[in-house]
């Protein structure tokens, strides 16, 4: 196995063992390029088979980089450099508090990761300060199962060394020894800066005086040596500073890309040490896994001596009667055999929680309604999550929970946007505020911005970057690459080839497009666990500074780890139907009940092929009015097609449902057995649904 192998390169007769410990990706946000898949393929090239991941003060790309070493053979070393106040972390004052030291930490077992997690999450929760920062007081409670090396010239020891002060610096390492006992490393680097080789000699002297291990890196920001300038256009992006700007942000010297272990031990010839150990620290690290089978949130109002599975059963047949009147054998066969697959695939709980927060919402007249496949589940009719029946509208249950997939089941909860708050609020109160946390998610350096970025930073017109950047396609919300946006339009392709700084601009969109800029708070995305979050993953707080905390996974990774998440949509659309509902009910004292409404009504139908559709979700874009007038919609089948045919693929076969509709041409169900599947659609096919039925 890869985790037993040594790291060995050959030279000749020399074997060099070298393995990169400090690294940042993309994942520093501005202040890394290295894009992991990309990282992985120069490892395998160099015949590297470990690496670490070591962003500034978060694990924002840890899952990603675990899974993608593991899937290509290499081992993956999980770390942070994290920041370590002055003093203790609860001081904040402005020319004191806001220098910080770097540290290089590294996880070398399960038990080292959940106390990297805590480490970063307190930096970020209780810590912050212009940068996630911890003391060291608080960082003594979670060194079991860590390795930490030295770090960089802004590390706690170089620093008093730069300043010319030996003895506290001296001091310092023997601080970081007494925590970190034997995995405690003086980092050294060769980056060809003057500061670097005095702070080298201060380094060896305490190494040597306290019989520390040396350890070399490269604190790896780029992949290779020309993308220095790359790095370097990054911080001007981050900082608001063109390149010509004196007072900007410098690499100091271009050696700060991902050497390979024939360049480390022609650095290091004279230290042979250095490199020797960062294998000593590769095979210290353990195989482990930082995923769950699933992580199951108990419901907290079970009556007592009841399973959530008995509760749930109870609760919808209960329901039934008041949906149905009765249960006949095809409902009750329908319902056994959900509640079946719900518990044998394991979210009762799920189930329970869901329609305890819809209740909630209902409860206190917040206007609440469910999106997704959740509407084909009988149960979660009969249990009032959902108001639409899927018997009568062929919906399948299957499509919301397959026992026969591994996907989790995915209720959208749409709440009204202005009392979203209120139902967060309440999750809190039930499930404590350390159990209940957001979602981070990452803007991404899409192509136009891309280009009004590095054009501003390079100096090329704004004018010329505008109109490059509105040329662009932008097809469902994604951008073009530049690539094919060269290819497939001639009139940018002319402006970028005009001129030698426009092919410049090109080259450098090209490497940064994609990139992670930013992290912020997902729109809707809830996690709740049973023990606090950050057993589970790190956390930090909401993009905007305060609110209830966020993961630094974002959503995708959180459901491979086993995290259930739950999704609170605030609409805006949603405040407007309840003051609708809420005058009426005042100016006519009468009450509606949005479950109830007449879904046949002329009047309505008229309003919406007139194309006066503002404010209403999903039917108000000009794209959306133009098809409700070829299509005039007239029941809520064609409201249905509507919705389900205007997105990329199926879009182009509205003309032909137009067709059919209007009695222009005839349906085509291919085959005449498809006819009761495919009329509802005008013989388009349209629905998962109808490609299942199809397919049984």
């Amino acid at each position: 196995s890869f985790w037993h192998n040594s790291l060995v390169y050959q030279i000749g007769a020399i074997f060099v063992m070298f393995t990169h410990l400090h690294l940042h990706t993309e994942y520093s946000l501005l202040d890394g390029t290295i894009r992991i898949s990309e990282l992985i393929k120069k490892l395998k090239a160099e015949k590297m088979n470990a690496c670490a991941i070591t962003d500034h003060g978060s694990m924002y790309g840890v899952y990603k980089f675990q899974k993608a070493m593991k899937d290509e053979g290499l081992k993956p070393i999980i770390g942070a450099e994290i920041y370590i106040a002055p003093r203790s972390m609860d001081k904040k004052e402005h020319g004191i508090d806001n220098e910080y030291f770097h540290l290089v930490v590294l996880a070398k077992n399960l038990e080292g990761y959940k106390n990297l997690m805590k480490i970063v999450s307190i930096s970020h929760m209780e810590g912050f300060y212009y940068k996630p920062r911890i003391d060291i007081e608080t960082l003594s409670k979670y060194t079991d199962g860590l390795i930490a090396l030295s770090a960089c010239l802004a590390g706690p020891i170089s620093q008093p060394i730069l300043k010319g002060d030996f003895k506290g610096a001296l001091e310092t390492a023997k601080k970081y020894k007494e925590l970190f006992k034997d995995n405690f490393y003086i980092e050294l680097q060769k980056n060809g800066m003057e500061e670097q080789e005095v702070v080298n000699e201060g380094l060896l002297k305490i190494a040597d005086e306290l019989e520390l291990p040396l350890v070399a890196t490269c604190d790896s920001h780029y992949l290779d040596k020309e993308d220095a300038q790359i790095q370097e256009i990054l911080w001007c992006i981050s900082d608001g500073y063109t390149m010509d700007d004196p007072e900007r942000r410098k690499m100091p010297t271009n050696e700060f890309y991902v050497k390979s272990p024939r360049e480390m031990e022609e650095l290091f010839k004279d230290i042979p040490e250095a490199l020797e150990n960062t294998q000593k620290i590769v095979d210290s690290i353990e195989e482990y896994d930082i995923t769950f089978d699933r992580i199951e949130n108990p419901y907290k109002d079970l009556p007592k001596g009841t399973t959530s599975q008995e509760y749930l059963k109870k609760l919808t047949y209960e329901g039934v009667k008041n949906r149905y009147g009765k249960m006949d054998k095809e409902l009750k066969d329908r319902i056994d055999y959900e509640l079946k697959i719900i518990h044998d695939k394991g979210y009762d709980d799920y189930f329970l929680i869901v329609r305890d927060i819809v209740r909630f919402c209902k409860d206190n007249d917040i206007v609440v309604g469910m999106r997704g496949s959740g509407c084909g589940s009988v149960v979660a009719y009969a249990t009032d999550i959902t108001d639409i029946e899927p018997i009568e509208w062929e919906l399948y249950f299957e499509r919301f929970l397959n026992p026969e997939r591994p996907s989790p089941p995915d209720f959208d909860i749409d709440i009204a946007d202005k009392r979203r708050d209120e139902v967060i609020e309440y999750t809190i109160e039930k499930y404590g505020i350390d159990n209940v946390k957001q979602i981070g998610t990452f803007s991404k350096l899409q192509t136009r911005q891309a280009i009004r970025d590095v054009a501003r930073v390079i100096g090329v017109e704004l004018d010329v970057a505008d109109e490059l950047s509105k040329m662009v396609e932008i097809v469902f919300g994604k951008a073009k690459d530049i690539d094919y946006m060269l290819e497939h339009n001639p009139e940018f392709a002319q402006i970028i080839n005009s001129s030698e700084k426009t092919r410049y601009l090109a080259d450098v969109v090209r490497r940064v497009s994609g990139l992670c800029r930013g992290v912020s708070t997902h729109a809707c995305g809830i996690i709740i666990t049973p023990e606090p979050v950050v057993e589970y993953v790190p956390i930090q707080r909401d993009a905007h500074g305060g609110g209830i905390g966020m993961s630094q996974y974002e959503m995708a990774d959180l459901e491979a780890i086993g995290i259930m998440k739950f999704d609170f949509l605030g609409l805006r659309n949603l405040n407007i139907i309840g003051s609708a509902l809420k005058k009426i009910e005042e100016r006519e004292g009468e009450k509606i009940n949005l479950a109830t409404i007449d879904t046949k009504d002329k009047k309505a139908y008229d309003l919406i092929k007139s194309g006066h559709t503002i404010g209403i979700f999903q039917l108000e874009s000009e794209g959306m009015k133009r098809t409700i007038k070829l299509l005039e919609p007239e029941t809520m089948e064609d409201i249905s097609y509507i919705l389900a045919a205007y997105r990329p693929g199926p879009m182009q076969f509205i003309s032909d449902y137009a067709e059919v509709k209007k009695g222009k041409q005839e349906p085509d169900y291919i085959i005449d057995d498809l006819e009761p599947v495919l009329s509802v659609t005008n013989g388009v096919i349209s629905y998962q649904e109808q490609v299942m039925k199809i397919a049984q």
